[in-house]
């Protein structure tokens, strides 16, 4: 079967300094450029991938972020972007009409939390962003990485975005290496704040499958369900094909325009293939960007909440569309 999504890293700079990532520490090297990323996007195309997450890092801080954007809509990819939002309201129109789902990272729900959390003065500038991105028609969702440390305010998260008129993705912050802090892994606290906030308030939305997986405990090595490699791609700013994952890389091979190649033919590929979810690492794993992509291989009770989640996102994203447009024309 075909990979389903790529996570493609842009870059691995970033202009703020969330406190649960130091993504933003790591050692940058030369990146890609856009003819590079260009025949990437290409042989992704030939091996199938239908969704592109451009991520980082900061995409926006990637110079030429508004080309690769068009570039994967011309080759036919739905695409994706989370951002911190310092850069959108200078590059929103860059990207307009380019971005299938747009995230804004969110926090907290006030300026105090959220500022903190991510190490910059930011909030006025995301309150800012959702706004512009409505008047754009785009359909901004806030990103909230629920913590043990604001789990008990999901609800004022809620009441922000209901404020904001946008749509609120609670992701729990998960299990990974060292460039993340294990003490923010999902507890069932953690579980049950986020499926009681779910009941009262009609803009949240969270992943029930990976909910659910959480709660039996992650990825067993034994019985592993992530399917990293057959189901994602992931590709580093200075064009690595990363395996198994982003998040527990074992190593980076050069890419060099054999993409296709590589993910066909290479032994390398096929042995890391062959123990998906089966390393010493993936014990307990609830890296989410992974696992959701793999809940789509396979037919048990996570492909079917998976399904569930996706056909409810999908109708409530109609919906505010459906209203967005029909506000604009009241307005004209």
């Amino acid at each position: 079967m075909a990979p389903l999504v790529a996570n493609y890293y842009l870059t691995y700079r970033c202009n703020a300094r969330c406190h649960f990532c130091d993504i933003w520490a790591l050692e940058p090297k030369q990146e890609a450029d856009l003819d590079t990323i260009r025949k990437n996007l290409s042989d992704l195309r030939r091996l199938g991938v239908k969704y592109v997450d451009f991520t980082g890092g900061e995409p926006l801080l990637k110079e030429d972020v508004g080309e690769i954007y068009a570039e994967a809509k011309r080759q036919g990819f739905v695409t994706s972007m989370t951002t911190n939002t310092i850069l959108y309201p200078k590059r929103a129109h860059e990207i307009q009409g380019l971005v299938d789902f747009l995230n804004f990272s969110l926090d907290g729900p006030d300026a105090d939390t959220h500022n903190q959390s991510r190490g910059v003065q930011i909030f006025e500038t995301l309150v800012e962003s959702v706004k512009l991105a409505i008047a754009l028609g785009e359909y901004p969702v806030l990103n909230h990485t629920v913590t043990a440390q604001n789990y008990d305010r999901i609800g004022e998260v809620a009441e922000l975005g209901l404020q904001l008129g946008a749509r609120v993705w609670l992701n729990p912050a998960f299990t990974a290496h060292s460039n993340y802090n294990s003490k923010k892994n999902p507890t069932p606290d953690m579980v049950m704040a986020i499926e009681a906030a779910a009941r009262k308030y009609p803009n949240l939305g969270y992943n029930k499958a990976a909910l659910a997986f959480i709660e039996a405990g992650g990825n067993d090595t034994q019985n592993p369900r992530c399917k990293a490699v057959d189901a994602v791609i992931a590709i580093s700013p200075h064009d690595e094909l990363l395996l198994p994952c982003y998040h527990f890389a074992q190593t980076g091979v050069p890419i060099n325009g054999r993409l296709y190649e590589l993910y066909k033919q290479s032994e390398e590929v096929e042995s890391y293939r062959q123990s998906q979810g089966k390393l010493a690492v993936c014990e307990g794993c609830t890296v989410w960007c992974y696992l959701i992509p793999s809940f789509f291989k396979g037919l048990d009770k996570y492909w079917w909440l998976n399904q569930v989640t996706y056909a409810g996102e999908f109708l409530a994203r109609k919906r505010f569309l459906q209203r967005t447009a029909a506000d604009q024309r009241t307005a004209s």
